[in-house]
């Protein structure tokens, strides 16, 4: 390429300069080499893993007065297993059946809200009628088996009343036939014959009514008979008997 004479100098100028400074910038290689630049690189965040969440332990159900039948179905409901169930007899002195699935709950151990562990076992109480469950002599359904019990005394019978007839009533006495009393007739102011007269005048005679004034006298009569004017039950007022 031909340059023109007017840019000659122009042109050397340029080359001086570039040979002056290849030849005042030389390198020292003992210095340490500055170390390479880095571009920092951006780096994944992890994806943090879910946390597992811990199943609660269940809890005992609410089991008083319900069959233990019904105790196993709502241990399958709350996903417990039955195997965790047990069964045993209220009291002390009845044996719990081999079948006692219609028996009734009358408390269970632990007691209902408590949590139940791994190992932990439920033991429910059973009653064969529900209303046994509130009956209980020291832990027995029966008072007579309780070792503590003492019947009453006996007491001893009263003796009863024998029966006694009333008394028979005494014969009435029979009159004795009165023997005749000695003596001789006399005429009373009647008029009349007699033995003895009576203070009014008449023959004293058995059986006839006596006046006032002649009682507890005692005369014969026309029969020839003691009598006494005296009073008779059976027969007012008095007479001469």
């Amino acid at each position: 390429m031909r340059i023109p004479h007017r840019f000659i100098p122009v042109v050397l100028l340029g080359v001086l300069a570039l040979a002056g400074c290849e030849g005042g910038s030389q390198t020292d290689d003992s210095a340490p080499a500055p170390p390479p630049t880095t571009t920092p690189t951006a780096s994944a965040t992890p994806t943090p893993t879910p946390t597992a969440t811990a199943t609660p332990d269940p809890v005992v159900p609410a089991l008083h007065s319900r069959t233990y039948e019904q105790a196993r179905a709502e241990f399958t409901r709350q996903d417990i297993s039955t195997a965790r169930l047990t069964a045993a007899a209220q009291h002390k002195d009845v044996a719990l059946p081999r079948d006692h699935d219609g028996w009734y709950i009358c408390d269970t151990s632990p007691g209902r809200g408590t949590r139940l562990t791994a190992d932990t076992t439920v033991t429910v109480l059973l009653a064969e009628d529900f209303s046994d469950c509130t009956t209980s002599f020291h832990g027995y359904l029966h008072q007579k088996n309780d070792p503590a019990y003492v019947p009453p005394r006996t007491a001893a019978p009263k003796p009863q009343p024998t029966a006694t007839r009333a008394p028979a009533p005494a014969p009435a006495p029979t009159k004795a036939t009165p023997k005749p009393a000695g003596g001789s007739m006399i005429t009373c102011s009647d008029g009349k014959p007699g033995y003895a007269c009576t203070s009014n005048g008449h023959p004293v005679v058995d059986g006839q009514f006596c006046p006032k004034a002649d009682r507890g006298r005692t005369l014969m009569a026309t029969n020839r008979t003691m009598v006494t004017c005296s009073y008779d039950p059976s027969i007012t007022p008095y007479r001469w008997q």
